[in-house]
């Protein structure tokens, strides 16, 4: 992964005690139900700095939920999230926060997963892009 370009060199953009960015906020979000989606895309020439995750699910059937980190081709890099889980469950939420942030280069996925239908997983994404 790229190097920490958001070092924060003594200038005056701060909010609180945390320094500000000078990219695009990214707020997304893709529900799965015995499915792969696609939540997010890396836009070319950018990196994606991935500040938190919550993973939803809500389950008839057992099954696995997973989120990862992947490459196009789709290689898994690395998983946010992964979960096996019991028929019955009405709603079940995880929460991860990174800071700081992990640097996802241009061109990688971030993907949602549900083994079976009965299975809805939500995955909520939060960062920004530059």
């Amino acid at each position: 992964m790229a190097l920490m370009e958001f070092r924060e060199p003594n200038r005056v953009k701060w909010v609180g005690t945390r320094p500000g960015h000078d990219g695009t906020q990214v707020l997304e979000y893709g529900d799965a139900a015995g499915a792969i989606v696609i939540v997010y895309t890396v836009p070319a020439g950018k990196t994606l700095y991935l500040c938190d995750a919550t993973m939803m699910y809500a389950t008839l059937a057992a099954g696995d939920g997973w989120a990862e980190i992947s490459t196009a081709v789709p290689a898994t890099v690395t998983y946010l999230f992964r979960d096996i889980l019991i028929a019955g469950i009405a709603v079940f939420t995880k929460q991860a926060t990174y800071w700081p942030p992990i640097e996802i280069p241009s061109g990688y996925l971030i993907r949602v997963r549900s083994s079976v239908a009965g299975l809805t997983a939500r995955l909520m994404v939060h960062g920004w892009v530059e």
